[in-house]
């Protein structure tokens, strides 16, 4: 058996259709899919769920909880830390299968922990010199001939990530004909993977999943640090689109006195979350960025199975009949693999 664990940065659910997705829809009915899609952990950004992909924990567990990590002194970015504890890809070197992983936002090599995996792309995890987005991450095409230079289909477990849809929401915003169009040329780069994969497609078990949603950006600016000093109230904040992460901030009574905050939990002792009303940007915001995340608004992922192998099958029905939360995938495929992976 081999596991291809595919994630599209940001790709909708409502989204996956005949019309938009007829790869990854035709994945889905020939396997299955959970039509409300999967759970995400929050804060809903990119690398607290990747890093849950990768270690099957929540973020008070692996230690990311917003896209930068208190690294004691300061927030720092997460791919220079990296998850705590095991992940899939140290789970299999145990094991001794072979594991690749090619992404195309770089930094989710030092999230994830995939320089563990015998092979990765990009080097050193790093931004590497090829075709890029507007926000300089991998293109489609750069992951695809990624795939291809370090020959990730023919591992035992291979962790594959499209940026696209993320990049085109943020600018554009999730319901634009234009994210759309991107959505859709994505989809083409995944049934080029798949064709890639169909040789030993018996063999094969495809999972396919997103890392959270987006929502349309109506207001952004507020500034919650100041908002806090200003009532002489403890905490230091990073910001997370339309929620944001406070250290060692007041009690979640006093955050939700503040007008702008529409909700708030903690994480553990340290970190809160609190978010603001829907499509409401805390802190400093970049003109003509119409889509962002964060809050639980975005909290729906894509959850699709497919693949030959049989075992395709027990996990399609298994998602079918319970919508899967973040956390379950690393375990799905642990079990699958016959890892040992610790949760």
């Amino acid at each position: 058996m081999r596991v291809v664990f595919v994630i599209i940065d940001a790709l909708p659910n409502r989204l996956v259709s005949k019309e938009w997705t007829p790869n990854l829809w035709e994945v889905a009915q020939a396997g299955g899919w959970n039509s409300e899609g999967g759970r995400a952990v929050l804060s809903t950004a990119t690398y607290p769920n990747h890093a849950t992909f990768a270690t099957g924990r929540l973020p008070d567990s692996h230690g990311i909880f917003v896209n930068k990590v208190w690294d004691g002194n300061q927030f720092t970015i997460a791919s220079s830390i990296g998850p705590k504890g095991d992940t899939i890809f140290l789970a299999a070197n145990r094991r001794n299968m072979s594991s690749a992983a090619v992404v195309g936002d770089h930094h989710l090599i030092g999230v994830m922990g995939g320089d563990s995996a015998d092979s990765y792309w990009p080097p050193e995890g790093k931004r590497a010199n090829v075709d890029l987005d507007e926000f300089r991450y991998a293109s489609n095409s750069a992951v695809l001939d990624a795939v291809d230079a370090i020959d990730a289909v023919s591992v035992d477990f291979s962790l594959i990530h499209f940026n696209d849809p993320d990049t085109a929401c943020h600018i554009y915003g999730p319901v634009a004909e234009e994210t759309k169009l991107r959505v859709k040329e994505t989809d083409d780069a995944l049934g080029k993977l798949i064709d890639r994969l169909r040789p030993n497609w018996d063999e094969t078990v495809v999972i396919v999943v997103s890392d959270h949603d987006q929502e349309f950006v109506v207001e952004y600016g507020f500034d919650l640090a100041e908002s806090l000093s200003s009532q002489g109230l403890p905490g230091l904040v990073e910001y997370e689109g339309t929620a944001a992460v406070i250290h060692n901030g007041p009690a979640l009574g006093e955050l939700l006195q503040i007008h702008e905050i529409e909700g708030a939990i903690s994480l553990n002792a340290d970190h809160d979350l609190v978010w603001g009303k829907p499509g409401h940007v805390f802190g400093p915001w970049l003109d003509g960025l119409f889509g962002s995340h964060g809050s639980p608004r975005c909290d729906t992922q894509v959850a699709v199975v497919g693949g030959g192998h049989i075992k395709a099958q027990y996990l399609a029905e298994l998602i079918r009949k319970q919508r899967p939360n973040a956390w379950n995938w690393a375990r799905h495929i642990s079990d699958l693999l016959e890892l040992d992976l610790e949760f």
